[in-house]
Parts: structure tokens; C-alpha cells; sequence
């Protein structure tokens, strides 16, 4: 992109007569459409969600940026009481997770388990 300079603002500068170019190759507005990405600000951003996407070990590896969330993390700690039978297992459980999270269900782990001695 190339823009003349107002001829005021120019001579507000002490510049008299002369003329002013300014030229920015607009780097990152060709960044958002080779990416998709859809605000500029995001360029700014120290988010580590944004910045990851763009680590790749090989230059030529093709990047698709992934929106991210306007939900702040929410770690939730969820216990239950199953029977003694090893009826339900824990990779239903995950599935019924991300069936009704979708795209908002970023990970689920099992962190412990726990059985009372009787």
C-alpha cells in the first residue's frame, strides 16, 4: 500500500513545500486471508492458543487457524458412584462429553480413581 501524505500535514511538520509518501506492505492483512483469521488484533495478542498454531517444525507444513474461545477455561471436578459391576466405561463417558460440548470441550482426562476397602 502506498498513500500521499496530506500536504498539511507536511507543512504542519516544518517540511514547506515538499512531498510525503507513506508505504507499509500490510503484512498482516494478507496473513488474515492466507489464515482466515478474522481480527487483526489477534497479531498482538500474547495468548498462547494464538501464538501455538503458528509452531510448526517444517516451514512447508500448511496452517489452519482455529477460532479460540471467548470462554475463559473452566476446570470442573466430577466424581462418581458406580456399581461394582464394570458396566461404564470411562471412553463413554469422554464420548457423551464431546457429544454435548462440541468444539467448547477442549480436553477431558481422568485424573483419579478411587475405591473405598470395604
Amino acid at each position: 500500500m502506498c498513500v500521499k501524505v496530506c500536504v498539511s500535514f507536511v507543512s504542519a511538520a516544518g517540511a514547506g513545500s515538499k512531498v510525503g509518501w507513506a508505504f507499509g506492505l500490510g503484512l498482516e492483512r494478507l496473513a488474515m486471508v492466507l489464515y482466515n483469521i478474522p481480527d487483526i488484533r489477534l497479531f498482538w495478542s500474547q495468548d498462547d492458543r494464538f501464538l501455538r498454531q503458528f509452531r510448526v517444525s517444517d516451514i512447508q507444513q500448511p496452517i489452519c487457524f482455529q477460532p479460540l474461545s471467548r470462554y475463559p477455561p473452566l476446570h470442573n471436578d466430577i466424581s462418581f458412584w458406580l456399581p461394582e459391576t464394570p458396566s461404564f466405561h470411562q471412553n463413554d463417558f469422554y464420548e457423551m462429553v464431546r457429544s454435548i460440548g462440541g468444539d467448547l470441550v477442549e480436553r477431558v482426562s481422568l485424573l483419579d480413581e478411587f475405591t473405598h476397602p470395604k
